[in-house]
């Protein structure tokens, strides 16, 4: 069956996850976030793409970008083949380490444009890998937007959204939680790493914590927890908080 061609968008504007194949790691150590955002940044250059935002994570990756010069598949082939050279030759492997095809989605109207740059940045935050969004996570484009420089992204432009820089780092940092290509579903945390994301998001370490909480705090602390994505068999099983109770503070 061949292929379903790509829907264009209207205003050139994509959001592109890119993901490893069978949701395997891409990035091992800091060396290859840096290597990817490299080679990101020298096709932006070649190719005359514009990015708006990107986000790295361990297994898969988000950008906001205009096409411009070259179509932008063409463009995705060649930094997905650079990247994946590199980094066979590092890990003495072969074969792909990209999900056959990128994901795509067009971002078509303003309020979906903004929508998804807060979504993208506020990955790290989301995933718990960090309590505020860029305080700790290094691999996106947050840290241009906070110093108002465009050293490896197109600033200026969704700079234009807002009457100044604090505005839009405002508007990064309001949780809405926005859900963006509703069909992607991120890799399952580990026990381990889910009770490392709860310390971050909440603040506490153990069933106790939760036990002697006032009950007001405790309930907004296991929303956003079911918010972020976990499961009430997992906030049950970590948090010692009923099922029952967990149902009810979802139906909120």
């Amino acid at each position: 069956m061949p292929r379903r061609a790509r829907e264009k968008s209207a205003t050139g504007v994509y959001h592109i996850i890119l993901r490893g194949i069978n949701k395997q790691i891409i990035f091992e150590e800091p060396g290859d976030f840096r290597t990817f955002i490299s080679i990101l940044s020298c096709y932006r250059k070649k190719c005359g793409f514009d990015l708006y935002a990107y986000c790295l994570m361990s297994n898969h990756i988000h950008l906001l970008v205009k096409e411009t010069e070259e179509d932008i598949s063409s463009v995705m082939k060649k930094i997905e083949v650079t990247f994946v050279k590199w980094y066979n030759q590092k890990y003495k492997r072969v074969g792909n380490l990209f999900q056959e095809r990128y994901k795509s989605e067009t971002v078509d109207t303003e309020e979906y444009l903004l929508q998804v740059f807060r979504y993208i940045h506020q990955n790290p935050l989301h995933a718990g890998l960090e309590t505020q969004v860029g305080k700790e996570y290094p691999w996106s484009s947050y840290k241009d937007y906070e110093r108002g420089t465009a050293k490896r992204t197109d600033i200026k432009m969704m700079m234009g959204y807002f009457g100044n820089r604090q505005e839009l780092l405002e508007f990064i940092h309001r949780q809405i939680y926005d859900v963006c290509m509703e069909d992607y579903t991120p890799r399952t945390l580990s026990d381990e790493e889910s009770l490392q994301a709860i310390e971050r998001l909440t603040g506490c370490t153990s069933p106790s914590d939760f036990q002697h909480m006032d009950l007001e705090e405790r309930n907004e602390a296991l929303q956003r927890l079911l918010l972020v994505g976990f499961s009430i068999r997992q906030l049950n099983r970590l948090t010692g908080v009923s099922r029952h109770t967990l149902c009810s503070i979802r139906g909120q």
